[in-house]
């Protein structure tokens, strides 16, 4: 009998590499509902506890950080929060991930920076087209180098931030596969 199932399988195409994208993603365990659930809510947990560190900041020192502005201040709150944020969403979508919940979590902050670099373009493309702007290095946007190291920090504490928070997510035996 299992020669017999064998055989009807490969004729209908099992087996022989036919695979679609998701289902050779979910092989890796990558589960791309789990990196947006995750990206979700590290999205509005980044929001709500930024705006709960600011203001932690101004009732500790009476001084609100400078908007807009680049300071230690706003790196360490930018740190912080999304450090945390990321945490929040490596953990939701390591809950929803089969396994890999450290992968899947470190994903949340990838498709973060993929999503955040197309928005810096698609809105940097929009301020030339108003503007009549030329095009101009990165410099001339306020991202020096001192800003884009930071910003290469921030990302690696997001980075880190999914990856622990997926792996807390995961079951305590690495054989469980949740469905």
């Amino acid at each position: 009998m299992a020669l017999k199932g064998d055989l009807a399988g490969r004729l209908s195409g099992e087996g022989l590499g036919r695979r679609s994208g998701c289902e050779k993603l979910s092989r890796r365990g990558i589960s791309l509902p789990a990196i947006l659930l995750g990206w979700v809510v590290a999205a509005v947990c980044g929001g709500v506890l930024e705006w709960l560190l600011r203001a932690l900041y101004v009732g500790v020192t009476g001084v609100a950080p400078t908007s807009g502005g680049f300071s230690a201040t706003v790196v360490v709150v930018a740190l912080v929060a999304g450090f945390l944020a990321y945490l929040a969403g490596g953990f939701a979508a390591s809950r929803l991930a089969p396994h890999r919940g450290g992968l899947n979590g470190a994903l949340c902050a990838v498709l973060g920076l993929v999503l955040g670099v197309i928005l810096a373009v698609i809105l940097s493309g929009f301020g030339r087209f108003f503007m009549g702007a030329v095009a101009l290095p990165p410099v001339s946007f306020g991202l020096s180098s001192r800003e884009l190291i930071s910003a290469f920090g921030l990302f690696l504490a997001d980075l880190f931030g999914g990856y622990v928070g997926g792996k807390l997510g995961e079951p305590p035996d690495p054989n469980v596969i949740r469905r």
